[in-house]
């Protein structure tokens, strides 16, 4: 059943706040009524998807409420109703992020048709929101370690203060950013990434700032930088210790005043935005030596979250493995599982890597394994040949070809290198890798080696 909109109409005469409450009852709609600012401000900060609000509220200013209620929901969409509007009046509406504007008298055929372009346009956001969320499936853990950082990250969803997270590469410092994001007040808003190490210091600045057309050779036309697309939600900066030292500069103003300034541009544009930085780097250490800004570092240390690595969470093991299992079967079309030494195994693995390795090595095993069931030696076998794929330059890339092609190049290399290591002796590379030495043997001889 479809959720019932709620409709809050914000106006000083009883008359019109009766009239627009009978139209909008008799086309399905829940509605409340606010006679002043104060009583508006109350119910505006609960369930509301739409607000009508009159320009002149007895002594309140419509205009003013307006910009209060885009600063506590800034995608809340208000419909502006005046009966002495002016340009000047309508122009700031629109600035401040009026959805609409109607005139006294008003017309039931207007009416009907503001509140629903308007009710349509947030039921295609939340419809695009849902979309958004499911591509950042909730993390899975067990582990006491990771149940009182993301308690933690809980606790700090709801503000606008931004958060350092730091941890090792690959442990899921974004999946901790997301959390952040879609759990607190921000989740209406967009939640923008960019990684500041994949960034030239040439393009460092038209990333995050934009800049305005003309502003140089090549500047056709405008561009929004990711500050400005993430305006009323949050901006994920990874890899924060890599920034150049001006940009920082920069990045501290916007956080100091919600203003920046696009390359080319003279006039600064305002900016409400959440910084979530990311980093495996000690920042502290890195301030202290002057490869990062002192300032900048005291502006957003005021709540790190460390992320574990994956041999700090061993217990999340498990059920991150058979996740990935799970992930991997449903896009191959089978059907596979770990026996209990498999899972032994990889809880006894070290994992530099973290969760990124852990993928790795469960996707290979998936790929790999010719039984339903995926065992110990088949996790031996797999994560031996880390070195082996795509370690060098030269590693084949085995997502290029088919299956078929794939599983054949990727035996050759693995037995090469396994006879290699046990100097060319069989029974020593069989007892290596936990396999029979009559079957790999025959499966040399299937390959053509000796």
């Amino acid at each position: 059943m479809e959720k019932q909109m709620r409709i809050l109409v914000v106006d000083d005469e009883a008359a019109i706040r009766e009239s627009l409450s009978e139209i909008l009852i008799e086309e399905g709609y829940d509605v409340c009524c606010a006679e002043s600012a104060g009583s508006a401000r109350q119910q505006v900060s609960g369930p509301v998807d739409l607000v009508l609000l009159d320009i002149k509220l007895g002594s309140d200013n419509g205009i003013e409420l307006l910009r209060e209620i885009k600063e506590q929901r800034p995608f809340l969409p208000v419909i502006m109703i005046s009966g002495h509007g002016t340009v000047a009046l309508t122009a700031e509406a629109f600035k401040l992020g009026a959805h609409e504007f109607m005139e006294k008298p008003l017309r039931l055929i207007q009416v009907r048709a503001c509140v629903r372009n308007a009710l349509e346009a947030v039921k295609l956001k939340n419809r695009v929101l849902e979309q958004e969320r499911a591509r950042y499936p909730r993390p899975l853990y067990k582990s006491g370690i990771m149940k009182q950082l993301f308690g933690q990250a809980g606790r700090l969803a709801s503000l606008k203060e931004p958060v350092v997270i730091t941890g090792p590469s690959g442990s899921g410092k974004e999946l901790v950013a997301h959390a952040l994001h879609y759990e607190g007040t921000r989740r209406e808003g967009p939640f923008c990434a960019t990684n500041a190490a994949s960034m030239p210091v040439t393009l460092a600045e038209d990333e995050l700032f934009g800049h305005e057309k003309g502003a140089f050779t090549g500047a056709d036309r405008q561009r929004i930088g990711c500050l400005e697309k993430a305006h009323g939600g949050t901006l994920f900066l990874d890899e924060i210790a890599d920034l150049d030292l001006q940009i920082q500069a920069k990045l501290l103003r916007v956080l100091e005043t919600g203003t920046l300034m696009r390359l080319g541009g003279t006039q600064p544009v305002q900016v409400d935005v959440r910084i979530i930085a990311a980093t495996h780097k000690n920042l502290g250490r890195m301030a202290e030596e002057g490869t990062f800004r002192h300032d900048l570092w005291y502006r957003l240390c005021a709540f790190v979250l460390q992320v574990p690595s994956l041999a700090d969470r061993k217990d999340d093991i498990p059920l991150l493995a058979s996740a990935f299992l799970a992930k991997s079967c449903a896009e191959m079309g089978c059907v596979k599982k770990f026996t209990e030494g498999a899972l032994a195994r990889l809880k006894s693995m070290p994992f530099p890597g973290n969760v990124r390795e852990l993928r790795h090595v469960v996707t290979r095993a998936a790929v790999f394994s010719d039984d339903n069931e995926i065992t110990e030696q088949a996790i031996i076998a797999v994560a031996s040949t880390s070195t082996v794929v795509g370690s060098s330059s030269t590693a084949i890339r085995y997502h290029e070809f088919d299956y078929r092609t794939a599983r054949e190049r990727f035996e050759m290399d693995y037995f090469k290198a396994v006879l290699e290591k046990a100097k060319g002796n069989i029974t020593a590379a069989a007892a290596a890798i936990g396999m029979a030495q009559s079957n790999m043997s025959r499966k040399l001889k299937e390959l053509g080696l000796r």
